[in-house]
């Protein structure tokens, strides 16, 4: 009498290849998240700088500071925005309808009247 044994091969301890588009997701998302964490950390240093010893620091560096955290709140505007206000989904690029120019039904304009071809 004949045995048939099977033997199955799985490769990656079973898990299932992500699709790449999953992964440039994940990979943007990482990306945006790691850029707010460094805006959001400087942005903070700026501010413990500038509240805690503010008689220690020479003027032309009080400026400096001033200017670089005036020129941080837009971006913290923007990453709020971004991280509590949109959908976070990536653009969708719209489907062009397929043209039709071997119908003889076409009509086209000219000269600001319609005419049928």
């Amino acid at each position: 009498m004949e045995t048939v044994t099977e033997k199955t091969t799985i490769k990656n301890g079973g898990k299932p290849k992500d699709d790449p588009h999953i992964q440039l997701m994940k990979l943007r998302f990482w990306a945006r998240f790691l850029i707010s964490l460094l805006a959001f950390g400087l942005f903070g240093w700026l501010v413990f700088t500038m509240v805690n010893k503010p008689d220690e620091l020479a003027q032309s560096s009080k400026d400096l500071i001033n200017l670089a955290f005036g020129a941080f709140l837009p971006i913290i505007g923007m990453l709020g925005k971004h991280w509590f206000e949109t959908a976070h989904d990536e653009p969708k690029v719209p489907e062009e309808p397929p043209s039709n120019n071997n119908n003889p039904d076409n009509k086209k304009e000219e000269d600001g009247s319609i005419v049928t071809a």
